[in-house]
């Protein structure tokens, strides 16, 4: 598992904050990890708290990452 690049976490997210661009990076996320958050994000998997908690410590500070960009988070 190679850990996503800015690029990459560009690529996947749009334009972003540099801050969530570092932080994609600092959790050692892998491109696939991060669609897959993405994904179970955007169909509504993590309504659920059950279903956020099975999640390990990094996969769920990815998750709430996500949730700040998807909740309209000011993109630069």
């Amino acid at each position: 598992m190679s850990v996503v690049t800015p690029v990459e976490v560009l690529a996947v997210l749009g334009p972003v904050s540099a801050v969530v661009v570092h932080e994609m990076v600092r959790s050692r996320v892998s491109a696939a990890e991060l669609r897959e958050a993405l994904r179970r994000l955007r169909h509504g998997e993590m309504d659920e708290f059950e279903a956020y908690a099975e999640l390990d410590g990094r996969t769920r500070r990815v998750v709430d990452l996500l949730g700040s960009v998807e909740a309209g988070e000011p993109r630069a």
